[in-house]
C-alpha cells in the first residue's frame, strides 16, 4: 500500500516532515508522496545543490553554515520529523562557509564528528546531533516506500539470465566493498571486476568505465556485457545515503558498453521509476531487482 509507512510517525497530526533537500529528482519526489498522503511538510533546499523544482513546493533555501536558521525554521513550522535526502556533488569548503550564530555554537561537535572516520561513524553522529536538538531522524521506507526498488521489478529478465556469473561476482564484490565501507556499487564483465564505486559516486565510476569500453582496453568492448551491481552497505543506516539509480545510471550503462543494472531489493531508491524503466526497454538493457539477502 503506498505511503504505508507514514502511520509510523504518530498518525496524520504528528507534525510536519522536514526534507533536507541535495540535488537531482528524489527530493521533490518524496514531496510528491507527502503530498499525495495528504502529510504536510517542507523542503530545505541547499544552496548549490538542491533543484529549483523545490520551489512548487512549501520550502526555503539554506547555505552550507546556517545550521542554527535551519533549526529555527523546522521549530517555526513544528517540524518534528526529517529525511535527508537528494545528491551532494561537493563537500563543503569549510575554510570558506560563513557559519551563522548556530552553527557556531555547535562547531566543536561537529568538528568531534566529522573526525569520526568512515562514512557511517560521521552520519550515525550527524543523526545524533540531529536528534539532540529535536528532529527525529526517518528514511524513504517511513515516508515514500514506493520509491524503493521492490521484487517486481523486472525488464529484459533473459539478458540478465545470460550475465548470472558476473551478477553474482558483482554480488560478492560489493558486499565486500560495503564491509570495508567503500562505496554501494560495482561493475563485472566477463568475470572481471571493472570499477568499485569510491568517494566520486555512481556517474564517475560509469565514465571510468566508460572510458575504457571507448579505447577498447576491454574484452566486452564488442558488444553489451557485463552489470552494474548496486546494493547498501551491510548494516547501513538506512536514513542516510540510500544507493540510487535513475535515468541518469541507465544513460551511462548504455554508454559503458554494459548489460544492465541488478539492485538489491528493498535497498535501492529508483528516481523517476517510469523513465528509468522506458529507457531500459528501449535501450535493450536488462534492470532487475534481485534478493541479495545470502549473497
Amino acid at each position: 500500500m503506498a505511503n504505508a509507512g507514514l502511520t509510523d510517525l504518530a498518525g496524520p497530526d504528528g507534525g510536519p516532515v522536514g526534507i533536507l533537500a541535495g540535488g537531482q529528482s528524489m527530493p521533490c519526489e518524496v514531496a510528491e508522496c507527502l503530498k499525495e498522503a495528504g502529510r504536510d511538510y517542507v523542503i530545505a533546499g541547499i544552496v548549490g545543490e538542491a533543484e529549483a523544482k523545490i520551489e512548487d513546493h512549501p520550502h526555503f533555501w539554506l547555505k552550507w553554515g546556517e545550521i542554527g536558521r535551519m533549526f529555527k525554521e523546522f521549530e517555526r513550522r513544528r517540524v518534528r520529523y526529517l529525511i535527508c535526502i537528494g545528491s551532494i556533488s561537493q563537500r563543503p569548503n569549510f575554510q570558506t562557509i560563513k557559519l551563522d550564530f548556530g552553527a557556531v555554537k555547535a562547531l566543536p561537535e561537529l568538528l568531534r564528528i566529522l573526525a569520526m572516520g568512515g562514512d557511517e561513524s560521521v552520519l550515525s553522529g550527524v543523526a545524533q546531533f540531529l536528534e539532540k536538538r529535536g528532529l527525529r531522524l526517518v528514511s524513504v521506507r517511513d515516508v515514500a516506500p514506493d520509491l524503493i526498488v521492490g521484487p517486481s521489478l523486472s525488464v529484459n529478465s533473459v539478458l540478465a539470465d545470460a550475465q548470472s556469473t558476473d551478477i553474482a561476482k558483482a554480488a560478492e564484490a560489493a558486499f565486500m566493498a560495503g564491509q570495508l565501507d567503500i562505496g554501494q556499487g560495482v561493475v563485472v564483465a566477463r568475470g572481471r571486476i571493472l570499477a568499485m564505486e569510491g568517494p566520486e559516486g555512481t556517474d564517475q565510476m560509469l565514465a571510468r568505465v566508460a572510458e575504457l569500453y571507448k579505447q577498447k582496453r576491454a574484452q566486452w568492448a564488442q558488444g553489451k556485457e557485463g552489470v552494474l551491481l548496486k546494493r547498501a552497505r551491510p548494516g547501513q543506516d538506512m536514513r542516510f545515503d540510500m544507493p540510487t539509480i535513475g535515468p541518469r545510471t541507465m544513460e551511462m550503462v548504455k554508454a559503458a558498453g554494459l548489460a544492465g543494472v541488478v539492485c538489491a531489493q528493498g535497498e535501492v531508491l529508483c528516481a523517476s521509476k517510469t523513465q528509468t524503466i522506458q529507457f531500459a526497454e528501449q535501450s535493450g538493457l536488462f534492470l532487475q531487482a534481485q534478493d541479495l539477502s545470502h549473497s
